[in-house]
């Protein structure tokens, strides 16, 4: 049976590894951090290693391996499948290591959200006149927008200029130096009056 303890209640718990016996043991806040009960397996240093990202598991094999003391960040990821950010520390011992972890998921989540809600206003803000840049382009030379977004990117980097800088440059430039023909005008006068009657 898989635990069920809410995030909340899962914010520290120990755990200990006697090297000469190869033997691990842990707390049942440590067990549920990685998705067991106390007792329903025995850790190892494999099935520690097995829950960790692939890019965060040499670290800490290394770290247990030196047997001297650590502090890792890793991310884990449980016997449900959910993520989760954890801090790992160790001392050693006569008898080998024993140590905590932390469990962050909820402050990073936390940290994370309040970063994205603090950058979209700005993405929002840039990306606006990328798009209608990346439009104009679409219409003038009838390429489909990944084309498109490559061309404008193309463009801003031999010229040596920032993306959002040099949509703006072209929506301002196309706005004030260029004359849309009459009879174009006319064509998507009626596209734009007839477009709900197709489909």
């Amino acid at each position: 049976m898989r635990s069920r303890r809410s995030p909340a209640a899962l914010r520290t718990g120990t755990f200990g590894h006697r090297a000469a016996e190869h033997r691990w043991h842990w707390s049942a806040e440590t067990a549920a951090m990685h998705g067991y009960e106390l007792g329903e397996v025995v850790p190892t240093a494999e099935l520690l290693a097995a829950h960790q990202h692939p890019e965060d598991r040499a670290f800490f094999l290394d770290a247990v391996g030196a047997g001297g003391g650590f502090c890792l960040r890793q991310r884990l990821t449980d016997a449900r499948g959910n993520g989760r950010v954890v801090i790992v520390v160790a001392d050693p011992g006569p008898a080998g290591l024993t140590g905590f972890y932390v469990d962050l998921t909820g402050p990073v989540v936390a940290q994370h959200r309040t970063l994205i809600d603090a950058a979209l206003p700005d993405y929002a803000r840039l990306r606006g006149p990328i798009e209608q840049a990346a439009g104009m382009l679409m219409v003038v030379y009838g390429i489909p927008a990944g084309r498109a977004d490559e061309l404008l990117r193309a463009s801003a980097a031999e010229r040596g200029v920032t993306l959002s800088r040099f949509a703006e440059l072209l929506c301002a430039a196309v706005a004030d130096g260029i004359e849309v023909p009459a009879r174009v005008r006319t064509v998507f006068d009626h596209v734009l009056l007839t477009v709900h009657q197709r489909g």
